[in-house]
């Protein structure tokens, strides 16, 4: 094998390594709204970050374009109040440009909240949309979009049986299972 193709294997190894690290992120992303896990969340973007994005449900309660740091804590309490969530990231799509890059990947996202006593399942599916930055060899967000192709609102048809053990049911904090697996994430 020539010095030039070893060169160009070892780009394409560092392309795939930063990719999957940026994938990541995307991941702790979705991890930190469902475990509302505020320092995770800032830890996916640069402190100079922006966030964009309204949600179709709730526009009015999840609604923003500014800093992504400061976005935080009001995620948080709007996350806060609903029943659960999870999210689901898939297809990601990066193209890399030195210590830049673009992706694209699509969210599913399914949250339970109350409504006159009634609980509500809000179904979400749509498209993330980022900028990463490297910095000093570490690739965080620098800003995030979201665009919304669907969504589907019903009373929420969820069964819990009355004997069902309340140590296999998920939480939404760092008294969740996963924390006891995932140390630092």
């Amino acid at each position: 094998m020539t010095e030039e193709m070893m060169m160009e294997m070892q780009q394409q190894l560092q392309q795939l390594l930063d990719k999957q690290e940026m994938t990541e992120v995307m991941y702790k992303f979705a991890r930190a709204l469902d475990r509302v896990d505020g320092k995770l969340m800032k830890s996916t973007y640069w402190e100079d970050a922006i966030e964009e994005h309204q949600d179709p449900i709730f526009p009015d309660l999840f609604f923003y374009n500014d800093n992504a740091h400061a976005f935080v804590e009001p995620a948080m309490e709007g996350f806060r109040a609903l029943k659960t969530t999870q999210h689901r990231i898939s297809n990601p799509l990066i193209e890399i440009d030195g210590d830049t890059a673009t992706a694209e990947c699509y969210v599913w996202a399914y949250h339970v909240h109350e409504e006159n006593g009634v609980d509500k399942e809000g179904i979400l599916g749509g498209r993330h949309h980022f900028r990463f930055e490297r910095r000093d060899g570490v690739w965080k967000i620098k800003h995030r979009s979201t665009v919304f192709n669907w969504n589907q609102n019903q009373d929420a048809t969820a069964i819990w049986a009355e004997s069902y053990s309340d140590k296999y049911r998920g939480k939404r904090d760092k008294n969740d299972d996963s924390y006891n697996y995932l140390k630092h994430q």
